[in-house]
């Protein structure tokens, strides 16, 4: 049997150690990569674990998704970067219609739609990823302690072929040494850890505070995190999981953050997104939960629509769309007149 051909498009962290585990279990690597590309493409990519150790390892680096189909077809395409809009029509060059499996390595709820929509003859994989994780320069990786990716085929009763390949990757990632348990329906988990996300990523990027810094810095701050995951916890209910979360999976979450109360806080990728100067992913972690409330009759989610409102503007600003106007600071010489001004 051939090697598995797999596609890391967006080789930031997170894609970096993904396409590493995927190396070690046997699959050839092909990197669609941005800022990084001349140093992947000319050292490699090199990762400081806690788990693997340091090591190093030569994917194909390439710049485009149809670039990389020139080192296709590939069995198996794990999207890494952020769940933007239009993220899933930027890899349709590299996707061979019914034999590609398409894995969802990012945050949000409701991401799945679009890739089903635009690849329908294709299994999707949808995963939930715990990996702290960060490239410290172009193609070198710090990665801590952590590593586990929950994953099950999009959607959860899809064709056995479907479920075959979400198998085969678990296996891939377990010959790589690394941890993807396979859930008959991974969509409780991605609620879980949207709600993580909803209540940390927008909290400290707007504030600038890490987390454990954010707890420190009024009485209010641990009740707001509450009050958001509950309101996600609404959706998710009306949604159809109304065990994802619990009060009892908040207290636990909330254990992580109080622990580094004494030792240190732990930077959520928006925060570090905005320190970068680099657009947020607002709707995928924010949008679409008001979105998904608003069809289930959910619309009361005060929390959630601050925050949406707060970051969209965040993002707007960061963006700077073509709508974006600068602050004038022109005074016409009637209006310095006619408010008595020399």
């Amino acid at each position: 049997m051939p090697p598995t051909n797999a596609l890391i498009f967006g080789a930031g962290g997170v894609g970096c150690v993904y396409g590493y585990i995927m190396h070690k279990g046997g699959a050839r690597i092909t990197a669609v990569c941005r800022t990084n590309y001349p140093a992947v493409k000319e050292r490699g990519i090199l990762i400081h674990s806690q788990i693997f150790g340091t090591c190093r390892y030569h994917p194909t680096a390439v710049q485009t998704a149809a670039e990389a189909a020139q080192h296709g077809p590939f069995d198996y395409i794990i999207v890494a970067s952020k769940a933007f809009r239009e993220t899933p029509a930027l890899i349709r060059d590299a996707v061979t219609p019914g034999h590609t499996t398409v894995v969802l390595a990012q945050n949000g709820i409701g991401i799945e739609e679009e890739y089903a929509r635009l690849y329908p003859s294709n299994p999707i994989v949808s995963g939930v990823v715990y990996l702290p994780v960060t490239q410290t320069e172009p193609g070198v990786v710090a990665m801590a302690a952590l590593e586990r990716f929950e994953i099950g085929t999009y959607p959860a009763n899809a064709s056995a072929k479907a479920k075959q390949a979400v198998q085969r990757l678990s296996e891939i990632w377990t010959a790589g040494g690394a941890t993807a348990p396979v859930l008959d329906d991974v969509q409780p988990l991605r609620w879980l850890k949207v709600a993580i996300n909803a209540a940390w990523n927008p909290t400290t990027a707007l504030t600038l505070c890490d987390d454990a810094n954010y707890l420190r810095s009024s009485s209010t701050s641990e009740k707001t995190v509450v009050r958001i995951m509950q309101e996600v916890g609404l959706v998710a209910t009306a949604a159809g999981y109304p065990d994802a979360i619990t009060d009892e999976t908040i207290a636990k979450d909330l254990e992580r953050p109080r622990a580094r109360l004494e030792t240190g806080g732990k930077e959520p990728s928006m925060l570090t997104d905005v320190r970068e100067n680099r657009p947020i992913e607002v709707e995928a972690i924010l949008g679409n939960i008001l979105r998904i409330g608003k069809k289930h009759g959910v619309t009361e989610l005060p929390y959630l629509e601050l925050l949406y409102t707060l970051a969209s503007a965040r993002d707007y600003e960061l963006r700077r769309p073509e709508t974006w106007k600068p602050i004038s600071f022109a005074v016409s010489k009637s209006n310095v007149q006619q408010n008595g001004q020399s």
